[in-house]
Order: structure tokens, then C-alpha cells, then sequence
């Protein structure tokens, strides 16, 4: 567990530093429509960034466009599987906890068929550097039981890594990750 938290704040830290360009963002929602080309009937769970994270709102913009479902994580106190409300832009948010934001109406979840991730760091087998907290994890395995879903990492392709990172039995692999720059499929 220690090298995992060693690893863990590295790739905080070297990702803080990034230099990052403006359209980065843009690029990465341009290689996430075509690689996924999200069908009009999906449910497509983002995330709000926090710290250096990259920005999906350049998705969610294309999202609501397409008229396409899109839900933000929610965290329940006591529960480490992710809640997904609906978010619109007319939908009120309010301050979560971990730094993030989350619909302030919770009375409707739904079950995304498309998760996008935030991450630390990932290698080229699809495993996943987290914050540690395992509410991704926790979640991915839970909607994996129900129904067939695409798990799609968003990273800056410096937040790859060549060697594998370490995992345990509950850590759940992406099934792609989408950076400015390319798409990693990792799907046999």
C-alpha cells in the first residue's frame, strides 16, 4: 500500500505541473466523440474537476447537444459506490465533498452506460491510479454486474505509464483512456 500512495503523490504532483494549453480540453472532447461515439439513448456519467484535472466540459457541452443524458457523481455519506444524478444546465450544484460539485437535487439516479474517470496516472494494461478513496472502483464492479458499460479514463498522455501500475483484486480497469493527444483502447 505504501508504494502505492508514493506513486499516487508523485502523479499528483508531476500532473500539477503539466504544461497545459488551453485546447487541450477541446482536443480530448473531439477524440472522445469519435472513439465513443455515444449513442442518443446513453447515459453518460463525467466528473467535475477539481485541482489539475482535465476539464470535461468540452464533452459536456457535445453531450447535451446531441440531446445525450448526462450525470455527475454523488457521494453518500456511509456508501463508497458512486450515486449518479442528472445534470442539465439548468441544474443547480452545490459543494461535495473531495473538493468537487454535485447536483443539488438527488432525487433521481440513473445508471450511466458510459463512466468517465478522473485519474492520477495509467498504464498500458488499463489499470488506474486513483485518489484511493476506491468510490470509482467500488462502482465500476457494481455496474459491471448489472449491464455491460464503457469505462473511459480522461487524462493529459503524460499521465501514461510504461510500467504496470500496481494493483489489488478490487481495482477495476478502464476500457479506455482518451487524452488530447490519442485514444488507448485497452478492450481485448
Amino acid at each position: 500500500m505504501d508504494s502505492k500512495n508514493n506513486i499516487r503523490q508523485f502523479a499528483k504532483k508531476f500532473r500539477d505541473q503539466l504544461n497545459v494549453l488551453p485546447e487541450f480540453a477541446s482536443d480530448a472532447a473531439e477524440h472522445f466523440m469519435k472513439a465513443v461515439d455515444p449513442p442518443q439513448h446513453s447515459i453518460v456519467s463525467v466528473y467535475y474537476p477539481i485541482g489539475s484535472e482535465i476539464d470535461p466540459s468540452p464533452i459536456v457541452e457535445k453531450l447535451w447537444e446531441r440531446n445525450i443524458t448526462v450525470c455527475l457523481p454523488c457521494i453518500e455519506a456511509g456508501e463508497r459506490a458512486l450515486k449518479f444524478a442528472p445534470w442539465t444546465r439548468q441544474t443547480k450544484l452545490e459543494a461535495a465533498s473531495f473538493g468537487t460539485v454535485e447536483p443539488m437535487d438527488k432525487t433521481r439516479f440513473f445508471d450511466p452506460y458510459i463512466v468517465i474517470v478522473p485519474l492520477l496516472a495509467f498504464d498500458q494494461r488499463g489499470n488506474r491510479m486513483g485518489y484511493g478513496q476506491g468510490h470509482y472502483d467500488e462502482t465500476l464492479c457494481q455496474l459491471r454486474a448489472r449491464k455491460d458499460i464503457l469505462a473511459v479514463g480522461l487524462a493529459y498522455a503524460e499521465q501514461a505509464v510504461l510500467l504496470a501500475l500496481p494493483i489489488e483484486p478490487h481495482d477495476q480497469r478502464l476500457d479506455m483512456v482518451v487524452t488530447p493527444q490519442r485514444v488507448f483502447d485497452f478492450r481485448p
